[in-house]
């Protein structure tokens, strides 16, 4: 069996990169490490998750962290980030195996998303709900960072027996019992979707769902009750009409600030604009008018001044005009392209609604599947992670590097203990990487232009060596990074830094090298 193939308890005496053969059942899911940087907005390393959850799931995605992830909280920078990203795709399984991988989730500063095309159920859904990111500003620490692409389904039920294992548990045990087993299960999961920030609202769905329905999260109101978000992009890509937009936000204000449905609020809203509603000591509003009781909410607006932005919209609930004619904010929405977007108050970021760049779903309609608008944003989710319908072939490395079965866009290999994982995609690859400032990093090596790049060094954390380089050629790209993992846990010799520069010096993009003195 090729090295790169071990089983999970081979992984500390031989090279593994994917670890679903061997040890794990077959009906566990696969979970594999794809490449070293996901995307612009998440350039960190890339899991996957593939298949049904079972027990040892969260083992072997812990192995895989814990071999490959050499860069954690070393990396974030002030302005926030997630260590890792995984990508899920399951049909469901083990409930409290998927409660599990969520707390190793956040614990680890893991981010989540669910691809386009792909589908994520029960337990895997329950997972998905982990996905974390981390600041050390003052305030802010862990928070949530969990994303879908339109096209995509997550969709939650209640955890559930199937019919024959339910009726030998009622002749075994009998009805009391069982009923006692349900009750306690459907407390854990309402206890685990508050801990997770899901809306109260939306537990009554969740909780009506059979073992043959679930509840999905595809329209706007649906992220919105799940606290999830779509992947960072320009807010300009998903607006078409703002004061349509403004008005979205608005129902989800009322909507946050009454703990009620946005589907609810929708049918009663305004829908005539008013511009220059009101005035605050920082300038005019403009928006919806929605009572004139005195000390009372008296209408939904925006800023004038934000609309000029680029999408930095800052809507809130004010109240009626005092004394000094000047409308004071009851609750708030704060929209960003880059820094912290916001929406109402609270202390604790992993129970508040709280997002690193733009909130772009709540511009969006309510009860409507994002997949069906057809917005400019769709395509830019997939540029933001370098998509290219017909990717680049995967570059040519030295002889002896043991190939790996392989993705169009990414490739992992190795030779020795040297690990390479490889990325194509769009000339942004390129650009998003060399743009990076390798936080957690030693450099030995620091140099680039406009059409390659190279850095060697070590890893903060563990000292262990790594070369990381990227080719631009025309709009296409490629970006390796191989490092040294070492199955004795000894650090690297001679023999491991030799084929570092192999690999550098050696490999063949579009007809195009690194230039070795």
């Amino acid at each position: 069996m090729p090295k790169l193939l071990a089983s999970l308890t081979a992984l500390f005496t031989a090279l593994a990169l994917v670890v679903a053969v061997g040890s794990i059942p077959a009906a566990a899911a696969t979970i594999s490490v794809v490449s070293m940087q996901y995307s612009a907005g998440h350039p960190v390393p890339h899991l996957h998750y593939e298949g049904a959850t079972e027990d040892g799931d969260l083992a072997t995605l812990q192995a895989l962290y814990e071999s490959f992830v050499k860069c954690r909280l070393s990396c974030i920078g002030p302005e926030g980030g997630a260590t890792a990203l995984l990508t899920l795709n399951g049909p469901g399984g083990s409930y409290y195996e998927g409660l599990a991988i969520a707390d190793y989730l956040r614990a680890n500063h893991i981010a989540t998303v669910v691809e386009r095309g792909a589908t994520c159920y029960s337990a895997c859904a329950f997972a998905f709900l982990g996905g974390s990111g981390y600041s050390p500003q003052e305030g802010i620490g862990t928070y949530i960072d969990r994303m879908v692409e339109p096209g995509s389904i997550v969709g939650f039920h209640a955890p559930y027996a199937d019919e024959e294992n339910f009726t030998n548990a009622m002749k075994e045990r009998g009805a009391m019992a069982v009923q006692g087993d349900t009750r306690n299960s459907l407390a854990v999961m309402v206890k685990e979707l508050v801990k997770w920030n899901v809306d109260p609202e939306v537990l009554f769905y969740m909780v009506n769902m059979g073992p043959d329905e679930t509840y999905n999260l595809v329209a706007a109101d649906d992220l919105y009750l799940s606290r999830t978000a779509l992947p960072p992009t320009p807010t300009s890509a998903w607006v078409t009409n703002l004061q349509e937009a403004v008005r979205n936000v608005c129902i989800r204000l009322v909507s946050n600030y009454e703990r009620a449905d946005p589907l609810d609020i929708k049918e009663t809203f305004p829908t005539e604009w008013v511009p220059q509603i009101g005035k605050t000591e920082f300038g005019t509003i403009s928006g919806f008018r929605l009572g004139e009781r005195l000390l009372d909410i008296g209408s939904c607006a925006v800023t004038d001044e934000s609309l000029t932005t680029n999408g930095d919209y800052e809507v809130a609930l004010y109240m009626t005009p005092g004394i000094d004619g000047t409308n004071a904010p009851m609750s708030s929405f704060f929209n960003r392209q880059e820094g912290w977007s916001s929406m109402g108050i609270g202390g604790n970021p992993v129970k508040r609604i709280l997002q690193k760049g733009p909130l772009n779903h709540y511009l969006l309609p309510i009860g409507v599947p994002i997949d069906s608008l057809d917005l400019p944003g769709e395509a830019a989710v997939e540029a933001n992670r370098f998509y290219m319908a017909l990717p680049p072939l995967m570059a040519t490395l030295p002889d002896g590097f043991e190939l790996q079965p392989a993705r169009l866009d990414a490739r992992v290999s190795s030779k020795g203990n040297v690990v390479v994982f490889e990325r194509v995609g769009t000339a942004a690859l390129f650009d998003s990487a060399a743009a990076l400032p390798g936080l957690g990093r030693v450099f030995t090596n620091n140099a680039g232009n406009e059409m390659s790049f190279v850095r060697e060094g070590t890893y903060s954390d563990t000292g262990s060596p790594f070369v990381w380089f990227g080719l631009k050629v025309g709009d296409t790209a490629t970006v390796i990074e191989a490092m040294v993992v070492r199955p004795d846990g000894e650090l690297a010799d001679d023999a491991d830094m030799a084929v570092l520069r192999e690999l550098m010096c050696g490999t063949l993009f579009a007809e195009t090298r690194l230039s070795c003195g």
